[in-house]
């Protein structure tokens, strides 16, 4: 994978990337940004690795890192802009709904955004697969999707834990989807990560 590859996608990471240090707002649906913060914390001490595979446009491109803290914090900060949904825009905007998986064992929690509203939302629904409790986290699975003048970008993003010391630690991520800036082509990229 070139740098002229790389670029688009880091600008279009770095245009959506933001200090959410200071956002104080109530979290009514699920605080995404006490889960990432949770996971730099048990992770970051165990001095575990990331394999990291990242496709553009079908040319790969394979790493592997130390998980640490400042890096764990850059692989999950996407993960982290869906704490949108909290917004004290979005408060009556989802809705939810709890089921069983028909594949397995877990039960589903889905935030489903209300298509009635009359507001966008950058998010289309979080899926939420547990064990039990939604402590228990399993996987969480969302789309998230921005737009503006100057880039379009959809992302399918998925998470997955497994149980540790009675925690829902990470072990594997991906982010895939397609983006497109203004006057170039469209670019479609896969991105996975396994904690190990």
């Amino acid at each position: 994978m070139t740098i002229k590859n790389i670029l688009p996608l880091a600008f279009l990471f770095s245009l959506s990337a933001c200090n959410r240090s200071n956002l104080t707002y109530n979290k009514p649906h699920f605080d995404f940004d006490s889960l990432v913060t949770h996971q730099l914390k048990w992770l970051s001490p165990l001095g575990d690795s990331i394999k990291k595979i990242a496709v553009m446009d079908g040319k790969q491109d394979a790493s592997a890192f130390q998980a640490t803290e400042e890096a764990l914090r850059h692989e999950l900060d996407v993960f982290q802009q869906l704490d949108v949904i909290n917004k004290p825009i979005f408060k009556k905007a989802f809705l939810i709904s709890d089921e069983e998986d028909t594949k397995s064992n877990l039960k589903v929690r889905l935030y489903q955004f209300n298509q009635q509203s009359n507001i966008k939302s950058p998010v289309d629904f979080v899926r939420f697969y547990y064990l039990n409790d939604i402590h228990h986290l399993k996987k969480i699975e969302s789309v998230y999707q921005e737009e503006n003048a100057l880039y379009f970008t959809k992302r399918n993003l998925t998470v997955e834990f497994e149980e540790k010391a009675d925690r829902s630690m990470l072990k594997r991520y991906s982010i895939s989807g397609v983006q497109k800036m203004i006057l170039n082509d469209s670019v479609k990229f896969t991105i996975s990560g396994t904690i190990f």
